[in-house]
């Protein structure tokens, strides 16, 4: 009984190590997506839409609420010029979870910006998103985008 108890701690020991490796990989992969997150955020204050679309891979994909789905760097740089051409400003990302699985991580969280409106003030929008992220030899780089608007308050 001895020694069963003594596997029994070490079975222990070794899902910890494990459990705390994951935690540490889950941590990391959290830091390159902030980081990623905060480049696209500079680029879109920049009114650079090409950089953001480098963002993306290669294959990727956004959808838009209401607008059809962009496959492709120039199909996703056009979808995020014309959000800077109508005016979206004061965008901001907040990241609520990411669970990452190898070479892919999905990423939920919470956007607010201002739209003009149909009277042309400023209105403030908060929405929704999925991310689904892939690992490339660049890096984590965004591969499947969707969002959508929360109710008006």
């Amino acid at each position: 009984m001895h020694s069963l108890g003594r596997l029994a701690a070490v079975a222990t020991l070794f899902v910890a190590i494990g459990s705390s490796g994951s935690a540490l990989a889950a941590d990391k992969v959290r830091q390159a997506i902030d980081r990623v997150n905060q480049a696209w955020l500079a680029a879109y204050i920049a009114h650079d839409s090409a950089k953001i679309a480098a963002l993306y891979a290669p294959d990727a994909s956004v959808f838009p609420p209401s607008m059809e789905r962009a496959n492709g760097r120039d199909e996703i740089r056009n979808v995020w010029q014309g959000f800077m051409d109508a005016g979206a400003t004061n965008v901001s990302l907040h990241t609520v979870d990411v669970d990452a699985h190898g070479s892919i991580a999905i990423e939920t969280g919470d956007v607010a910006l201002d739209m003009p409106g149909k009277d042309g003030k400023l209105a403030h929008v908060t929405a929704k998103y999925v991310v689904a992220w892939k690992r490339g030899k660049g890096g984590w780089q965004l591969y499947r985008d969707i969002w959508n608007d929360n109710p008006p308050r």
